[in-house]
């Protein structure tokens, strides 16, 4: 293989794990080629394990734990290697195995956007959502032109925004939410999922711009090519709720008769009896008391002090290593099974061999 051709392919299989950042620009060596070894055989038990014998999927599964823990104990401080084979550990069940793979990682070098995002997953997964929050904030510090954590960071803020009211800043998050979506839009402008929920947080921050709010779900309609006649209906309902608070009722009323999908039916009719409300009345018209101001709200990057919450990280960071201490990365793997929904979930048990950790 040509040193050309073996950077690409390492890069791309690294690029769609999720890790291309911790890539550097050195030549492809052995150690590089051994991981793409590796990579294969994973790919291969991941994709067509479901279809093998439970003595050829344990098989091919010790094969991928050995080899991976054979090129740790040559390279044990080869970040690349940590993070696939704790993924790999992740995508089988081995939550706890894995999550000490990641810290031994963040020691190495704790400025790996990738890294801090298992990290806070695994805090997540714990029960921890603030001492997952500043893990979540540090990976678009880290990687600030990738989308995709800002926009985990928009929506773990919009789950556990309740549970984040005692952190430095609170009174902020919705802002911080609707910003990281707005952030993910532009980075990745041609995904509709995330304008979707950048439309959708127009009715979770206190002031906002209704003709942006309204630009926003346009956009879904106009930008992204044929949707499901639910998705359509939905697009139209969230549009007309703005339109009515900017009391466009005839628009709205148009748009709501437009509306055909039979799950939709009861939303479309309570807001229908809105316009006719405002027409026998005659009064204003209140669409909802985080719309009743009306200006325009400027996101700018320094909405959120979140410095404060970044300088927890080392504390966590710590804290999560003196529960769990580095665990050993030698194992024997004593059960492989496909799993009801067709993933692979593996059983592992200690040699009592261990690698040192990093200074």
């Amino acid at each position: 293989m040509s040193t050309f051709l073996g950077k690409i392919l390492i890069s791309l299989l690294f690029f769609n794990l999720g890790i291309y950042e911790t890539l550097n620009a050195k030549e492809t060596s052995l150690s590089d080629l051994e991981l793409i070894r590796i990579i294969e055989r994973q790919k291969r038990l991941l994709e067509y394990g479901k279809n093998w014998s439970e003595d050829e999927l344990k098989r091919q599964a010790q094969e991928i734990v050995t080899s991976y823990e054979s090129f740790l104990l040559e390279n044990p401080n080869d970040i690349n290697a940590l993070l696939l084979f704790g993924k790999f550990l992740r995508k089988t069940g081995l939550q706890d195995s894995a999550i000490s793979l990641f810290l031994k990682a963040d020691q190495i070098n704790p400025n790996i956007a990738v890294v801090k995002q298992e990290l806070g997953n695994f805090l997540v997964e714990a029960g921890k959502p603030v001492e997952a929050f500043p893990f979540f904030l540090m990976t678009t510090r880290l990687a600030p032109q990738e989308a995709v954590y800002h926009y985990n960071l928009g929506n773990f803020v919009f789950l556990f925004q309740d549970k984040l009211r005692g952190v430095a800043g609170s009174e902020k998050l919705g802002s911080l939410m609707h910003q990281s979506f707005k952030e993910a839009t532009k980075l990745n402008p041609e995904n509709f999922d995330y304008h979707l929920r950048f439309a959708q947080s127009f009715f979770d921050i206190e002031d906002s711009s209704h003709e942006e709010a309204l630009l926003a779900w346009e956009v879904l309609i106009n930008e992204f090519g044929e949707r499901t006649m639910k998705e359509q209906d939905y697009i139209k309902i969230n549009k007309s709720r703005i339109l009515l608070h900017l009391k466009r009722f005839k628009e709205a009323t148009t748009l709501l008769h437009s509306v055909k999908s039979e799950v939709m039916k009861e939303e479309k009719e309570k807001l229908l009896e809105k316009v006719r409300s405002h027409e026998s009345s005659k009064n204003s018209y209140h669409f909802d008391r985080r719309y009743q101001k009306y200006k325009t709200l400027e996101l700018k990057a320094h909405v959120f002090p979140i410095d404060a919450n970044l300088m927890r990280i080392k504390q966590i960071t710590a804290k999560l290593l003196q529960e769990r201490m580095l665990d050993d990365l030698q194992r024997d793997v004593v059960q492989a099974r496909v799993q009801s929904d067709g993933k692979i979930s593996l059983e592992l048990t200690s040699k009592n061999l261990s690698l040192e950790s990093p200074n």
